[in-house]
């Protein structure tokens, strides 16, 4: 039976092309590399509470009625390409793309201007935000992006990908139970949900070091170890920048929150 090719996928045009040279120029390649999966996991927590924080809003306004099946598939758009000389690739910042009722957020079928605008948001700005926040991407190392893959999708449903849909599926069925009134009272639902996918995450990256630890011990050639060597030190600097307490990503905070909410909503009052 022939396999189901993926639909390819939307390059955007960002406002700068990110570059990074190859891993083998380096001087400390172990440094570089730590430098990469750490401000990659930066991101990734940044653009998952971005998204968090935009259903939040959403949910609020009615655009989701909060009663929508919740899944993470892979990316439709993409920011950059990589440099295939230098093994470089543009690593998506989300673990991958929200759907609701198996829709993409951007091909949901009543999200017609009109209806945005009922529900007193701006269509424009919240189309650009939800392609953008599903688009970014560093340009990093292919073993970065190569640990992204084994992290996001796990064995019997574990990994960033699920991880990201549970945390979705919960705020929206936060809002049915606390029945949030006013913005704050939204914003400490979308903290809860980034604190509850932070601790998932953390599970996850441990999981996965356990993991590459054994295939270490049992690599049959020093190109295999060299590999999962340094799949180690990527999936160790996630783990610590996810663990780190002072790393609070901006739409987590109250300030940062309602600065997403005025960039989305028609008529702002706080």
């Amino acid at each position: 039976m022939a396999r189901k090719r993926k639909p390819p996928r939307e390059h955007l045009i960002g406002l700068d092309q990110q570059t990074t040279g190859p891993l083998s120029a380096a001087a400390d390649p172990e440094a570089v590399l730590r430098h990469q999966a750490s401000i990659h996991e930066r991101h990734r927590l940044e653009s998952v509470a971005e998204t968090i924080a935009l259903v939040g809003a959403m949910t609020f306004q009615k655009v989701l009625s909060g009663r929508e099946q919740i899944r993470v598939r892979g990316a439709v758009f993409q920011f950059g390409r990589g440099v295939l000389e230098d093994n470089t690739v543009a690593a998506h910042c989300l673990p991958g793309q929200l759907e609701f009722n198996s829709r993409p957020v951007h091909t949901m079928p009543d999200w017609n201007e009109a209806f945005l605008r009922e529900c007193g948001l701006k269509p424009l700005a919240l189309s650009s935000k939800l392609r953008n926040v599903c688009a970014r991407t560093d340009a990093v190392d292919r073993i970065v992006n190569q640990t992204d893959n084994l992290i996001e999708s796990m064995r019997n449903g574990r990994g960033l990908k699920p991880a990201l849909g549970r945390t979705v599926y919960g705020l929206m069925e936060q809002f049915s139970r606390r029945k949030p009134a006013n913005w704050p009272s939204v914003e400490e639902l979308v903290r809860d949900s980034m604190r509850h996918y932070r601790l998932t995450a953390s599970y996850a990256c441990e999981e996965r070091l356990d993991d590459l630890d054994q295939h270490a011990k049992f690599a049959i050639s020093e190109s295999k170890l060299e590999s999962t060597n340094r799949k180690l030190i990527v999936a160790e600097e996630y783990l610590e920048v996810v663990q780190d307490a002072s790393f609070v990503p901006e739409p987590t905070t109250l300030t940062g929150f309602l600065q997403v909410v005025k960039d989305v909503i028609e008529d702002y009052r706080y």
